[in-house]
């Protein structure tokens, strides 16, 4: 465990969040696609009909083109957001590779620590018997 925990934990969080809006964009831009040749679609059947029948279809059109401008500026604005997103993500993503390595180095340094005051524990234990060694051999003398 490391004081970096907590701070990467509610990174991860954030960039699973951002992950998943940037599914959701992603989502909705292919639906605006999916409409707008559907959209097309339509319209190429419509003007078929209307050459072959003389109906008025001046406001018909009107209306095509505004759904068309509808349909290009939700477009634009879902391709603005997608941006965004990725942009966060990436930030985001290098925060938390950024807490990562610090909580990484933290614990290296925590583990150098400890198997310092193994490695003394052991000195100490090795020195020990060793003076106990030379008490006794020079008390036989």
């Amino acid at each position: 465990m490391t004081p970096f925990d907590t701070a990467l934990r509610v990174q991860r969080r954030e960039v699973d969040a951002v992950r998943v809006s940037i599914s959701v964009e992603i989502e909705r831009i292919t639906e605006i696609e999916t409409r707008s040749r559907a959209h097309d679609t339509r319209m190429i059947d419509e003007r078929a009909l209307a050459y072959a029948l003389p109906v008025a279809s001046d406001a018909w059109t009107a209306r095509m083109r505004s759904e068309r401008m509808r349909l290009h500026d939700a477009a634009v604005l879902a391709d603005a957001r997608l941006r965004r997103l990725r942009e966060q993500a990436v930030e985001a993503y290098g925060t938390m590779r950024a807490i990562e390595g610090a909580a990484e180095r933290h614990q290296d340094e925590e583990d150098r620590i400890v198997a310092s005051a193994e490695q003394s524990a052991a000195d100490d234990i090795a020195a020990a018997q060793f003076l106990r060694a030379r008490r006794i051999r020079g008390a036989r003398r």
